[in-house]
C-alpha cells in the first residue's frame, strides 16, 4: 500500500534472529557446563567418608540417600544427563544457523548466476535481433514511416508509466545489464580476428566476468580508452563563503531534516556540509555528501559527476571521497569523535564506501551512515557501523547495483511505495519523481514517526547525533593545470 513502510534488516531482521540463536546456544553451553559440574560434584559425594561411616549406624537410610545422589547426578533426570541434553540443543542451534546461512548464500548465488547467464544470452542475441529488425524496416517502408512519424513524447511517457507501475522490469534489466553488455560486446568482437582477445585486453583483463562489480570495472576501463570517465583532476576544499547555519536534528524529525538538508546542499554545485552537534560527551559530526550534479562522461570542474558514479560502482577509490575527507579535516573533526555520513543517490554510495575504507576509519570514528535512493547493497561496511537506507519502490537508482541490501543486525533498509502524485513531475509519473530528495524527506518523516523495532534500535544507537547543531558548508574548487 502507498505510504506504508516496509522495514528489512536491523534489530528485527533475519540475521539478528540468527545472532539471537547463536547467543542462546552460548547460554545453553554455559548452562550445560554448570550442570555437568553439579552432576560431577554430586557423584563425588558417594565416596565421602562421613557417608560411609553413617552407613554403619543406619545402612537403610544411607542407601536411600546414595540412590538419590546417583539419580540426581547421573540418572535419566539427573544433572549430567540434563547437561548433555542442553549441550546437544546448543549444538543443534549452531548447526541450524549454519544450514540457514548456507541456504541463503546458495540461493543468492544461484539468483546472481541466473541473471548473469540471462544477460549474456540476451546480449549475444541482441546484435542478430537488431540486424533482423533493421531488415524488416528496410523492406517495410510503411512500418518505418509509422515509427518515424510516431509521437516521441507519448512513447516516452508510456515507457515512464510502465517503469513506474512495474519497477521490477527495470530491476530485471539492471541485474542482467553487466552480462548483456559483455554478451553484445563479445558477439561483435568475434567478427574481427582475435577480437575477443583484444576486447579482454582493452578492459584490463576484467572481461569476461560474471561478477557484477568486475563487469562494471571492465566497462569503465573500456570507456577510459576513449578518454571518458577519467577520475582525475586537481581540486581543493575550503569553507564556503556562507556563514554557518543552525540546524535542528531533534530525534522526532532527524531523518526528515537530514534529507531536507541534502536537498538544499544539492542545489549548490560541488559542496559538502558538516553539522557539528554538541552533546554531553562532546561534539558529534554529521557529514553530508550531495548526489550527482554533472552527467557528462568527461570530468569538468565538479567531481560530483557521472565519472564518480561509475568509479564507485566499479569499487574504485574516488577523488570525491578524498575531497569529502579533506572537508572533514578542514572542519577539524578530532579522532574518536562520532561521525555520521549521509548522502542521497551518489552521495550515499560515497558515504558507504568511505565507511568501508579502513584507512579513513583509522583517522575518523565513522559510526553511522544514512542513505537515500542509493545503490549500496554490495558495499561491505564493517561491524560497529549502523546503516539506515531509504528506498522507494518505483526508484530505479537503488537497483543499479543489481543486489538487495543485506539483512544485517546493524543495517536497516526502509522501502516505501509512492503514490501517483508523489511520483509525478509536471503531471507525468516516472522514476525521476520517485528519486527526488523531497520525496525522501517525506519518507524520512514517516521513519521518524515509526515504532518499528529496527528503527527504534537505530535511534537508540544514534542518539549522539540528535540535537541542535551548526552547519558549515565546504566548497570544492577546481585548480588550474
Amino acid at each position: 500500500m502507498s505510504g506504508e513502510l516496509q522495514v528489512g534488516g536491523g534489530a528485527g531482521g533475519v540475521a539478528a534472529s540468527y545472532e539471537d540463536m547463536l547467543s542462546q546456544a552460548d547460554v545453553l553451553d554455559l548452562a550445560g557446563d554448570d550442570l555437568r559440574q553439579v552432576g560431577t560434584s554430586l557423584a563425588g559425594m558417594i565416596g565421602e567418608a562421613d557417608l560411609w561411616q553413617a552407613s554403619l549406624l543406619c545402612p537403610g537410610e544411607v542407601a536411600a540417600v546414595q540412590v538419590s545422589i546417583v539419580s540426581a547426578s547421573s540418572g535419566p533426570d539427573g544433572a549430567l544427563w540434563a547437561g548433555g541434553e542442553v549441550e546437544v540443543t546448543a549444538r543443534y542451534l549452531r548447526v541450524a544457523v549454519d544450514v540457514y546461512q548456507l541456504a541463503d548464500a546458495t540461493l543468492a548465488g544461484a539468483e546472481e548466476a541466473f541473471w548473469t547467464a540471462g544477460g549474456w544470452t540476451f546480449g549475444a542475441v541482441l546484435p542478430v535481433a537488431a540486424v533482423g529488425a533493421a531488415g524488416v524496416l528496410v523492406t517495410s517502408p510503411g512500418l518505418l514511416a509509422m515509427l518515424l512519424l510516431a509521437d516521441k513524447d507519448d512513447a516516452l511517457n508510456e515507457v515512464q508509466n510502465l517503469i513506474y507501475d512495474d519497477p521490477w522490469l527495470l530491476e530485471a534489466l539492471t541485474r542482467m545489464a553487466p552480462g548483456a553488455v559483455q554478451g553484445t560486446s563479445f558477439t561483435l568482437a568475434a567478427l574481427l580476428p582475435a577480437g575477443p582477445l583484444i576486447l579482454s585486453g582493452l578492459t584490463g583483463g576484467r572481461w569476461p566476468s560474471g561478477d557484477y562489480t568486475t563487469s562494471v570495472a571492465g566497462l569503465a576501463a573500456l570507456l577510459r580508452q576513449a578518454g571518458h570517465l577519467q577520475d582525475t583532476g586537481s581540486f581543493s576544499v575550503s569553507p564556503a563563503d556562507d556563514p554557518p547555519q543552525t540546524v535542528s536534528l531533534d530525534a522526532d524529525h532527524a531523518v526528515q531534516t537530514i534529507f531536507e538538508q541534502q536537498g538544499a546542499l544539492g542545489a549548490q554545485d560541488g559542496r559538502v556540509q558538516i553539522i557539528t552537534v554538541d552533546g554531553p560527551d562532546g561534539p558529534s559530526y554529521v557529514v553530508q555528501v550531495p548526489g550527482t550534479q554533472d552527467w557528462s562522461t568527461q570530468r569538468g570542474d565538479n567531481p560530483v559527476d557521472l565519472t564518480t558514479n561509475v568509479a564507485l560502482m566499479a569499487g574504485d577509490d574516488t577523488v570525491m571521497a578524498d575531497l569529502v575527507a579533506d572537508a572533514m579535516r578542514e572542519a577539524g573533526i578530532p579522532p574518536g569523535a562520532p561521525v555520521m555520513l549521509t548522502g542521497h543517490s551518489q552521495g550515499g554510495i560515497t558515504a558507504m564506501t568511505m565507511a568501508a575504507d579502513p584507512d579513513l576509519r583509522a583517522e575518523f570514528n565513522v559510526t553511522s551512515v544514512v542513505t537515500g535512493g542509493s545503490p549500496v547493497g554490495r558495499v561491505d561496511v564493517p561491524d560497529g557501523v549502523t546503516v539506515l537506507s531509504l528506498e522507494h519502490t518505483q526508484d530505479v537508482v537503488p537497483m543499479l547495483d543489481g543486489a538487495d541490501n543485506p539483512d544485517r543486525p546493524e543495517w536497516t533498509t526502509v522501502r516505501r511505495e509512492l503514490s501517483d502524485a508523489e511520483g509525478s513531475v509536471d503531471g507525468q509519473r516516472g522514476p525521476g519523481g520517485a528519486h527526488s530528495v523531497p520525496n525522501y524527506a517525506s519518507t524520512g518523516a514517516l521513519v521518524d514517526g515509526s515504532d518499528d523495532s529496527s528503527i527504534e534500535r537505530w535511534r537508540e544507537d544514534n542518539q549522539q547525533f540528535f540535537g541542535s547543531g551548526q552547519a558549515q558548508q565546504y566548497q570544492i574548487s577546481a585548480q588550474p593545470g
